[in-house]
């Protein structure tokens, strides 16, 4: 079984207070010293399995933070591929361009993943579990992992942090200056390394919640891959792609692992076994999410919370690998015709969708019938503000509104990215060949078997990297990338000051035909401080020596 982050940690936790020999004659659960936790192998253990917990998937809206319920903050909403139908978060705010050091809301992660780091390194500082060293070495390398992964998320938002090793006592020095970027990297690799040496490659399938030596791996292909891009490697230092493309392949490499692409693009992301899964987050129906419902269209009734914008929309290819013209918005379906993916990932007017067709549109007349999804609609106040829904992660299966448990699991790595890592990184190292090669194979998986659809991409030079970053916004859409791509391309200038835009859909009564417009629904601003966040003012004052971000004071 690949590695699986699992909601169950919290029951895990109390289970494994039972598997002592009696557990009667334990000490109160009031009373555990840190010996306690750290000398006993099944504590220890849950202690390392509520550390799964601290990090976050982007299913929301809801997440708990320091015992408060707050909405999630996912960077699809704060990216070119969608706007959140309600602002949670204050996603609204970063679109606009607003965000200030004293209004991050909980798109700020500072606190919370510093707290993490904390608990991680009290475990460096206090595991004691002699004459049991396989289980100390794996949780070992269980917490480097995850050490490594909060630091890599504060650092893909910030740039450089502090790098802190060790716990603080009342008498210590907390003022502590940033580190460099690269001092930032650096460190986050040796975790890695050290993880991918102390991780099995698969566990037994009644594990769950462990990191493999392939998830370490293939974080390091990413926090590489984005040392390596042109925001961080000004000088297109050639030793970086190395790096980059090295890691890569590394985790392609781990045969053993039994990594491969899933033959089916929709339903990977359903499918908690698929063999293209590196790193997830399981559910069940006792501990489930409510992403369907959140997302499914207000006619069902849901509230629409992922609205994809226009751009994206017509950013997916025709079935020919042309992109899409304006004219096919005067024909009577202009979303005919796309690559697969389009219609694994998008919902809009006229396709069916949970057993019905898709009804966006409105009258043409004044007190005409309106569609069921539309403003007009039941439920309108929560239709899609640019008409369309998403379609990627939904279980379609699911029939009773609110009620049915949404069990899919939350991916945070998988392979397909993996194989777009390492064709950016070989692209830079000017082996084109390869970068084709591994990008083929995305669009390869991607054609869903038709022969004729999505060709091989065959493009040399800069036009070739522009097919790669377009393949990547199109194959990861919605997973959380795109925020930090366009950022390390140094295209966000371009990409985020475009305006988000909706379609109109007006219907004849009559004749049932459907005219389609444009409009601005969000104006988006983006400024050169946006290519970091800043960080909050209440963590500046704190400390001193703190820096803020360029452009934020």
């Amino acid at each position: 079984m690949k590695s699986n982050i699992s909601i169950f940690a919290i029951l895990l936790f109390t289970v494994c207070f039972m598997s002592c020999s009696d557990f009667l004659d334990i000490d109160p659960l009031d009373s555990f010293t840190e010996e306690n936790v750290f000398t006993d192998p099944a504590l220890a253990e849950a202690y390392v399995n509520q550390r799964y917990m601290s990090l976050r998937n982007h299913f929301g809206p809801e997440l708990r933070v320091n015992d408060r319920i707050v909405y999630q903050a996912s960077m699809r909403f704060i990216s070119d591929e969608c706007m959140n139908n309600f602002d949670w978060a204050s996603s609204w705010r970063f679109n606009r361009g607003e965000v200030t050091p004293d209004q991050i809301g909980t798109y700020d992660i500072w606190k919370e993943y510093f707290t993490a780091i904390k608990d991680c390194n009290i475990f460096f500082e206090s595991i004691n579990l002699e004459g049991n060293t396989g289980l100390q070495q794996r949780l070992t390398g269980e917490i480097a992992f995850l050490r490594a992964y909060f630091y890599a998320e504060l650092v893909n938002r910030y740039g450089g942090v502090p790098v802190i090793e060790k716990v603080f006592g009342l008498d210590d020095d907390m003022m502590v200056p940033r580190n460099s970027y690269e001092e930032c990297v650096t460190f986050i690799v040796q975790e890695l390394d050290k993880a991918a040496e102390l991780l099995p490659v698969n566990y037994a399938d009644t594990e769950l919640g462990r990191a493999t030596k392939g998830a370490a791996l293939a974080l390091k292909s990413r926090i590489l891959l984005y040392a390596a891009s042109p925001q961080w490697n000004t000088s297109d230092d050639r030793n970086k792609w190395e790096a980059a493309a090295n890691a890569a392949k590394a985790l392609i490499d781990l045969n053993e692992a039994g990594y491969e692409l899933d033959p089916d693009y929709k339903g990977l992301f359903l499918n908690h076994k698929s063999n293209e899964i590196i790193f997830q987050r399981l559910y069940n129906t006792e501990f489930s999410h409510n992403f369907d419902w959140e997302n499914s269209p207000n006619g069902f009734p849901g509230w629409n919370a992922t609205c994809p914008i226009q751009g994206l929309v017509d950013a997916y290819e025709m079935e020919d690998g042309s992109m899409p013209s304006p004219d096919l918005y005067k024909t009577d379906n202009p979303w005919e015709g796309r690559e697969p993916r389009f219609y694994a990932s998008i919902v809009c007017d006229g396709q069916i969708f949970r057993g019905r067709e898709m009804e966006f549109w409105v009258s043409s007349k004044e007190g005409g019938m309106n569609g069921t999804d539309s403003e007009y609609g039941p439920e309108g106040w929560n239709t899609s503000k640019t008409r369309y829904a998403i379609r990627k992660f939904m279980n379609e299966s699911l029939a009773n509104p609110w009620l049915d448990k949404c069990t899919q699991p939350f991916i945070y790595i998988r392979l397909g990215e993996v194989y777009l890592n390492y064709a950016e990184a070989m692209f830079h190292l000017g082996d084109e060949a390869t970068a084709r090669k591994y990008i083929n194979l995305i669009r390869e998986r991607a054609r869903g078997g038709k022969a004729n659809v999505l060709p091989d991409i065959t493009a040399t030079g800069n036009a070739l990297l522009e097919k790669i970053h377009h393949e990547r916004r199109i194959e990861l859409a919605f997973e959380e990338h795109r925020y930090f791509d366009v950022r390390r391309w140094k295209i966000a200038e371009q990409t985020e000051n475009e305006p988000a835009v909706k379609i109109q859909i007006l219907r004849d009564d009559d004749t049932g035909k459907k005219t389609y417009s444009f409009d601005i629904v969000q104006e988006r601003k983006f400024l050169l401080q946006h290519y970091l966040m800043p960080i909050p003012r209440s963590e500046i004052l704190k400390n001193s020596l703190l820096e803020q971000n360029p452009f934020y004071n």
